[in-house]
């Protein structure tokens, strides 16, 4: 299943496996779509990931770069010693998003590195799908308005359905015959389903741990191009013709 807005929507997620031990080089991640701004590196070579986490709405701009540089004085590597550079990619916040892939294309650009994008949707859902059995699994992202970003991953963890834009109603319709479900993600209309039976709760935003480990994947099931994915257009206005 694909993002209709966007072809890097397009990825086949699976269940990541992590690294290879003692077969891998860092991963870089960055995560900046959401109400916080994250840093990953994470390595086959360290027993804990560095991890640095900034909650912020606006703020993502002036705090990347200055937690980029402390989270790899605190792994001990260089750039140059990384394996790749992953980024989310959305749905999220339009600007974040934007601060988030210009590091990393900057980064890949300087230090030779590939950069990669993952889904943001799939950055709230992976830990989720451990517990899943047979529930199914919905992720349920805010978009910082009303009607927040939904998708279901099926069980081979590929989107059953495009992402959609939906409202509280359209949402309630939705979930009602797929019990028993797991809802995952940080959109606040999660809070209305927190005493309703058969709804499992999973109350995640999308972090650069989560990037990292979908990054990590020895095969690669994962990657998309390092291209802001979006699930309705971004909200500019261009300047009228003069």
């Amino acid at each position: 299943m694909t993002n209709r807005t966007d072809p890097a929507g397009k990825a086949r997620p699976g269940t990541a496996q992590g690294f290879a031990e003692g077969k891998s080089r860092p991963i870089l991640a960055i995560e900046t779509g959401g109400r916080a701004c994250s840093v990953a590196i994470f390595s086959s070579l360290k027993d804990l990931p560095v991890f640095l986490h900034q909650h912020t709405d606006h703020g993502h701009a002036t705090m990347l770069m200055p937690m980029i540089e402390q989270a790899m004085a605190k792994a001990g590597c260089g750039y140059a010693d990384l394996d790749r550079i992953a980024v989310a990619v959305g749905p999220g916040s339009f600007t974040g998003i934007r601060v988030g892939l210009a590091a990393a294309l900057g980064l890949s650009l300087a230090s030779g590195v590939p950069a990669i994008g993952i889904s943001s949707f799939l950055a709230v859902a992976h830990s989720a799908a451990r517990e899943r059995q047979d529930r199914r699994l919905f992720a349920l992202l805010d978009s910082r308005r009303e009607e927040p970003f939904l998708v279901e991953l099926d069980a081979e963890f590929n989107f059953a359905q495009p992402p959609a834009v939906i409202t509280a109603e359209a949402l309630d319709e939705v979930l009602a015959p797929a019990r028993p479900l797991i809802l995952a993600g940080d959109a606040p209309l999660m809070g209305r389903y927190a005493t309703q039976g058969g709804i499992r709760l999973m109350q995640t935003a999308p972090d650069a741990l989560s990037v990292a480990a979908l990054a990590a994947d020895p095969a690669r099931r994962y990657d998309l191009p390092p291209k802001p994915v979006y699930v309705r257009p971004p909200d500019v206005t261009m300047p009228k013709p003069k």
